[in-house]
């Protein structure tokens, strides 16, 4: 009997691969590197960047195969309802996770990607409310510009108000150079995800806004220029 747990709690990586989608884990290098931290049933996580919720998503596998459940934050519009009809079985936010200066606020991003950046526009805002810029109400634009207004707020506050548990085993980072300022706003003492998992620049050498606890455990190159890190919480121990 207890055989037969242990083998549903762990199943066999390889014939899964066959019969699911791995999204943004099809590597054979994240397979080998980062997926079998998390080869078990029934697991938690937290997505920041979940963009389409298949192609590019760090959790789409551990979804649809293993039955892991979450919240999946993404905040261009286009991309938030690709990921809410493909992804049922979490919940999917439209929101940008952003640090103190852009809590509970909002954005303007004008123009469509890749010409337009969210990042970008978050860092511009912030900045300028570091001067003391006053926030503004939305007001219409000329047909032919795109503008897309995007809701911004501190990742604990969004996960206060989605009443997501304390204790999850994986926060996914896919925020393109934005890691350190979602971190800002997590609130450690609240909320302790056992693993973190973020892609990031070749040259970025830490995620300054995490806590000491969390160790490197694993890399895996993703593309030219960036990598997937995952770190463990020291305190969650070696199994």
């Amino acid at each position: 009997m207890e055989k037969s747990v242990t083998q549903q709690k762990t199943p066999p990586l390889v014939g899964f691969h066959n019969l699911f989608s791995l999204g943004a884990f099809r590597s054979s290098s994240h397979k080998a590197q980062i997926l079998p931290f998390f080869n078990h049933f029934g697991g938690k996580f937290v997505e920041i960047g979940a963009q389409d919720g298949v192609k590019d998503s760090f959790t789409l596998y551990l979804e649809k195969a293993l039955g892991w459940k979450g919240v999946l934050i993404e905040p261009w519009p286009h991309l938030f309802h690709k990921c809410r009809k493909a992804r049922k079985q979490s919940l999917v936010l439209n929101v940008a996770v952003v640090d103190h200066w852009l809590e509970d606020s909002f954005i303007e991003v004008r123009g469509t990607p890749p010409k337009a950046s969210i990042q970008k526009a978050l860092r511009k805002e912030a900045s300028e409310r570091l001067v003391g810029k006053t926030v503004e109400a939305p007001f219409k634009r000329p047909k032919q510009e795109s503008v897309s207004y995007v809701t911004t707020d501190l990742a604990r506050n969004i996960l206060n108000r989605a009443e997501f548990d304390h204790e999850f085993e994986l926060l996914v980072l896919n925020l393109q150079g934005y890691e350190n300022h979602a971190l800002e706003g997590l609130d450690f003492d609240r909320y302790r995800p056992n693993f973190i998992l973020a892609k990031v620049g070749n040259r970025l050498p830490t995620l300054s806004n995490l806590p000491a606890s969390y160790e490197l455990v694993s890399s895996s190159r993703h593309d030219e220029r960036t990598m997937l890190r995952l770190y463990r919480n020291s305190e969650f121990g070696d199994s």
